[in-house]
């Protein structure tokens, strides 16, 4: 009997089960995730009551980057993501280089989340943080094996919690708005706003996870670009939301020096059993992180495999067991994070990911230029394009790569001065 899962060379097939609400929910609880509940401390340090305006840029840079990534996919809906994009541009070598830097995005972005996620569950009960970081891991793995579309149930029940959780800093904070102070640069003044922006971008690496699901989705030329976009609005909106809402109730200078920044506001409004309840927020949204890094760094190593000749890759593009998932890719990047997050140190790990996030995302902005170059005078064009062009050259990408190089930086800025 013909399975439409299994391709012409006898593998099993990456199954298209997931909708526009499911890329929704890995999209927006991709980047509302562990970067909220980790980083708002240490952003507001740089930028004081401008916090909010930092979160604006780090959106923003994030958005000419989403429409990068928009663009590629409609055009190339393929689980490798970045790196065929890359392939596609600027040639196989460049693309089995950088697939490297885009692997190790994902993993030790996962370690860095497992690690936080070992610090909220320790305020509730008493385990070993390595114990902590390798069960976190392991289940999120699980989950992934059993299939990307039970891993998008968990996905959207933990995003429905973390979003829930949100809205109650925004309930509790906004009532107490005040324009007053919120536009006043602090000592460090627009160097501090930009390293905050730089500190934030963290936060982003959800597009980089997203776009590898386009295998798994339902017609991707058209869900993919749409769930970006979508994503990228909404993401926007409830980040300068939180901003405001924190600094409403808390000092930046207070905000900047508490433990568990978030859990602090709603402590000061409902108590203690709303700052614990929380935590609870908080463990939902960095394991749903973990799971989401896992799921698309694995589809992405399972389609280098499956494009590479080197025969020790080929285990890789397995697909097997009940979920139809690369079984032996999720466990591989399972077991790695697990390595970096054994090292326990989170600034440490976090400054690792975020140099890695920079790097591929300039390079999928120059990818998509060189590639419209060379692809100037056909008729041919992606699903969806990106608006303004000079000569098929898309002027957003352009102010996208310029503000990916000054975050980037500002972000060797942050790793020089202690930051992070």
């Amino acid at each position: 009997m013909w399975n439409p899962y299994i391709n012409v060379m006898g593998r099993r097939k990456l199954e298209r089960t997931l909708g526009l609400l499911d890329i929704l929910m890995f999209g927006i609880g991709g980047i509302v995730g562990a970067g909220i509940y980790a980083i708002i401390g240490e952003a507001a340090a740089l930028s004081g009551n401008m916090l909010w305006l930092s979160f604006i840029i780090a959106s923003f840079v994030a958005f000419l980057t989403g429409l990068s990534y928009a663009e590629f996919v409609s055009r190339f809906p393929d689980s490798g993501g970045s790196f065929e994009y890359i392939k596609q541009s600027l040639g196989e070598k460049a693309a089995y280089f950088l697939s490297v830097f885009m692997i190790l995005t994902g993993i030790v972005a996962a370690a860095a989340i497992a690690i936080s996620f070992s610090s909220y569950l320790s305020r509730l009960i008493d385990f070993p943080s390595w114990t902590i970081v390798i069960a976190v891991v392991g289940l999120m793995a699980l989950c992934n094996i059993f299939g990307a579309k039970y891993s998008s149930y968990y996905n959207a029940f933990a995003t429905i919690v973390t979003l829930g959780g949100l809205g109650v800093v925004i309930a509790v904070g906004l009532p107490e708005f005040s324009s007053e102070n919120l536009t006043r640069l602090n000592d460090q003044g627009w160097h501090g706003i930009l390293a905050s922006s730089a500190l934030i971008f963290f936060s982003y690496i959800g597009f980089e996870d997203l776009v590898k699901m386009a295998e798994d989705t339902k017609n991707p030329e058209k869900v993919m670009p749409k769930g970006i976009l979508i994503s990228s609005a909404v993401v926007l909106v409830l980040y300068v939301l939180i901003a405001l809402s924190a600094l409403s109730v808390l000092d930046w200078n207070t905000l900047a020096n508490a433990d568990g920044p978030l859990a602090s506001v709603i402590e000061i409004k409902l108590g203690k059993i709303g700052s614990m309840g929380l935590v609870v927020v908080a463990l939902f949204a960095t394991s749903k992180t973990i799971l989401s890094n896992i799921l698309g760094t694995s589809r992405l190593l399972y389609d280098v495999a499956r494009d590479s000749d080197i025969n020790w890759l080929r285990k890789f593009t397995t697909i097997s067991g009940i979920g139809n998932a690369p079984n032996y890719a999720i466990i591989a990047i399972a077991l790695i994070a697990i390595a970096f997050g054994l090292l326990g140190d989170l600034k440490t790990v976090a400054s690792i990911s975020n140099i890695f996030i920079f790097i591929v995302f300039g390079m999928v902005n120059f990818s998509l230029l060189v590639f419209r170059y060379r692809s100037r005078g056909s008729r041919k064009k992606a699903p969806f394009r990106i608006p303004l062009n000079v000569n098929n050259i898309p002027i957003p990408t352009i102010i996208a790569l310029l503000t990916i190089l000054l975050l980037f930086g500002y972000n060797i800025y942050n790793l020089m001065k202690g930051n992070l």
